[in-house]
Parts: structure tokens; C-alpha cells; sequence
């Protein structure tokens, strides 16, 4: 096999999970609850759905022309190796084992410092300090604004601590 149609396989595949990803989304965003408002709660996720579905059309657009452009150093499964796949699956598992465990907030943080220490960021410092920016910054869009479910962790509850971010009391 050529390595175009390595590459077009693989847009293929690409394609094929944000479409399921998005349609998933897309049944997900129909089980949130309408209110009498333009812009209700389910319009958020609905778009952000709907703009993966069409992503992953236009990525399979893309392939279905072979339009994917040339190969580079990196790309796909061929250089590849099993620990970095390993450690990704396992970020994935630490997301919902952390929050389970301590709920939303404590899961953002843990959760990037492991992505971007997988991804061979070592600056503890910028990685700890971006995880809490960006866990700060979700916290009060998808709780604060969005109005969204912060369930407590079963070990340990961290709402008491976050609430000052979203503004619960």
C-alpha cells in the first residue's frame, strides 16, 4: 500500500470516529431538558455536535477526493508506539477514575498534567499552573454559565472549594 492511500485510510478512519462522536453528541444534546428561551440550555452542545458531525463529512469529503495532502514524519500508526497509546487510554481512565473519585475540577487538572506529561511536556510548573487555569476557566463556563450538574466526588467532595468560582453558595 502506497503511502496516499495509508494516508486516505487513515482521514477514513479519522472521519468515521468525530462522525460517531458527533452523533452521539448530537443524541446526548436531545436528552437535556428545553426552556422557553431562544438559546436554551441544549443549544451549546447541540452546535458543538453538529459541528463535529460536519467536520468528520468533511473529512471523509476530503479522503473520498484524495485531497489529504502529502505524508509527514509522525503521522498515523506507523511510527507509532504501544506506551504513548497505552498512557492516552490510561488518561482517558484517570479522567473518570478521578472524576468519580473528586468530581470535575480535581479531574481537569489531573487529567492535562498526565495528556501533557504523555505528550512530553516536563515544565511542571507552566503544567500545573495551565491545568488549574484552564480547570478555573471550565469550571465557571460549563457550571457557572451553562448552569450544568457539578456532582460531588464519591471520596472526596471538592464543591465546597470550587463553588466560589461558579458562584454557588
Amino acid at each position: 500500500m502506497g503511502t496516499q492511500q495509508y494516508k486516505i485510510k487513515v482521514e477514513y478512519g479519522v472521519a468515521a470516529v468525530v462522525l460517531l462522536v458527533g452523533c452521539f453528541f448530537i443524541f446526548q444534546a436531545f436528552t437535556i431538558e428545553t426552556s422557553r428561551e431562544s438559546v436554551g440550555p441544549r443549544t451549546l452542545p447541540l452546535i458543538l455536535a453538529v459541528s463535529l458531525v460536519i467536520g468528520g463529512l468533511w473529512l471523509a469529503l476530503r479522503a473520498f477526493f484524495g485531497k489529504v495532502g502529502d505524508l509527514q514524519d509522525g503521522y498515523g500508526f506507523l511510527e507509532s508506539d504501544v506506551k504513548r497509546i497505552f498512557l492516552i487510554v490510561a488518561c482517558g481512565v484517570l479522567f473518570v477514575t478521578t472524576f468519580w473519585g473528586f468530581g470535575y475540577f480535581m479531574a481537569v487538572v489531573v487529567t492535562l498534567i498526565a495528556m501533557l506529561y504523555t505528550f512530553g511536556v516536563r515544565n511542571w510548573v507552566a503544567m500545573v499552573i495551565g491545568a488549574i487555569v484552564l480547570a478555573v476557566i471550565f469550571q465557571w463556563v460549563f457550571m457557572g454559565v451553562m448552569l450544568l450538574n457539578d456532582p460531588k466526588g464519591a471520596i472526596v467532595d471538592m464543591r465546597p472549594y470550587t463553588n466560589w468560582i461558579t458562584g454557588a453558595k
